[in-house]
């Protein structure tokens, strides 16, 4: 219990470090790197159809996937209403956000076990018109996972990374890095709908995939993470990323040069960048609700423990966010495949269905069923399993932009009967959790950085 008190210490601290600095109503914010969506009404659900919430937007227009996947587009924008967006766009412009799960965690069965620990992260974002058609956006994001232990979180099914670099995390989800993304990106608007974009980040995400779970708005509640993780979006921290984009109307086009390699087991430091991989990654905003991507990599030498083998990755994912009178709901449709390269081995596949559904501002539903084919469970072959998630969460209103979420998930695993020898015939899970959520807050830096050089 020691040690889960320091943790939480800890990352009640570092989310609250940041609260003061922001969390006044700043009339005159504006985000020049936002670009606000055709559908901005996320209805609460009665009389006042169109008053309380906003639907995130899923414009490739605000899918740059800067800041480890990060994009307005997925962030709960309910509580910037006070915002002017229309503001003149000079000086810095800054916004953060934190969450920070406390997470009580049952594994049940021969391989399961129980630990208490805290995850989540904290982004700082700062923006800067340069002139009438550049912008130059800065982005930091750290996390508490570090603090957890090498060894992460139990979680029955999950596979990826090692915390020794001798043994595979199996049955268990690795710890994030401290530095989960840090990035810099430059902005040029053409005429009309167009415009390109240079991100470099060290870390940042590489382009592939649907955006990373801790960040799209289907995702971003649950405790835990998914058992597709390592098939969809486990790029979202890499150790050296350089991507130039292109978008014009529903269409952004993505090419990355990043590091292949997976962070190592140190958790507190940044790895040693080397651009040997590549990926490509096509959005198509087909309306206001549904969002579409595709995306291959060629990756070098992923694995610490398998230097030799390259991966070729594909993955097509749809997004669909849609407010009805009931509630909005927010949807993740995607498939991933991994595939050695030079390999008489099949192709591992990984599918996901993840749902969360917001009835007002203080109840919401998770849901969440993946499948996947994975060679790591066990060393005498290759199986298919499930995971269903079931959960809800109970929001309180904090004040100063933030919430305090009361959540349960029960998780229920599917093995094949080769497996049911070491998994149990129920090897289940129930996660309890407390969700702190530092919600956007924005404010303009013009007077205190109007000496600053860029």
């Amino acid at each position: 219990m020691s040690y889960l008190k320091s943790t939480t210490a800890l990352a009640v601290l570092f989310a609250l470090s940041a609260a003061p600095a922001f969390a006044q109503n700043m009339p005159n914010m504006n985000m020049p790197n936002m670009d606000m969506p055709a559908q901005t009404a996320d209805h609460d659900h009665g009389a006042d159809h169109m008053q309380d919430q906003k639907a995130p937007a899923t414009s490739p227009q605000a899918m740059d996937h800067d800041m480890s996947g990060m994009d307005m587009s997925d962030m709960d924008m309910s509580h910037m209403d006070h915002m002017n967006m229309d503001a003149p766009k000079s000086g810095w412009q800054v916004m953060s956000h934190a969450v920070l799960n406390f997470v009580a965690d049952n594994q049940e069965g021969p391989r399961g076990g129980s630990k208490n620990f805290a995850e989540g992260m904290f982004m700082i974002m700062a923006s800067r018109e340069l002139d009438d058609r550049n912008t130059l956006d800065l982005n930091l994001m750290l996390s508490p996972d570090a603090f957890m232990g090498k060894g992460g979180y139990p979680l029955l099914l999950q596979t990826g990374e090692t915390a020794d670099g001798v043994h595979h995390l199996v049955d268990a989800q690795h710890p994030h890095d401290l530095f989960m993304g840090a990035t810099a990106k430059v902005t040029h608007r053409f005429d009309g709908a167009t415009k390109a974009f240079v991100l470099i980040g060290w870390p940042g995400e590489f382009g592939f995939g649907p955006t990373a779970f801790m960040h799209r708005a289907s995702g971003e509640n649950f405790p835990t993470a998914p058992i597709t993780h390592h098939w969809l979006d486990s790029g979202h921290i890499t150790m050296g990323v350089v991507t130039a984009g292109l978008a014009k109307g529903p269409l952004q086009l993505e090419v990355t040069q990043f590091t292949g390699r997976e962070p190592d087991q140190y958790r507190f430091n940044l790895d040693t960048p080397k651009l040997d991989s590549t990926a490509i990654r096509l959005t198509w905003q087909i309306n206001d609700s549904l969002t579409a991507q595709a995306s291959w990599a060629h990756q070098v030498s992923p694995e610490q423990l398998a230097p030799d083998e390259d991966l070729q990755r594909r993955s097509v994912s749809f997004d669909y966010n849609r407010a009805f009178r009931a509630g909005t709901l927010y949807s993740t449709l995607a498939w991933g495949r991994k595939e050695i390269e030079h390999s008489a081995e099949k192709p591992s596949d990984g599918y996901l269905f993840e749902n969360t559904f917001k009835f007002n501002d203080k109840w919401m539903a998770l849901g969440r069923h993946e499948r996947v084919y994975n060679d790591e469970l066990v060393h005498d072959g290759a199986y298919w399993v499930a995971k269903t998630e079931i959960g809800a969460i109970r929001t309180f209103d904090l004040g100063h932009d933030m919430t305090l979420g009361l959540g349960l998930v029960r998780q229920f695993n599917a093995v094949p009967d080769a497996l049911k020898p070491v998994y149990g015939d129920h090897p289940n899970g129930t996660v309890g959790f407390l969700q702190l959520k530092i919600h956007p807050m924005s404010g303009s830096m013009t007077g205190q950085m109007a000496g600053m050089k860029m």
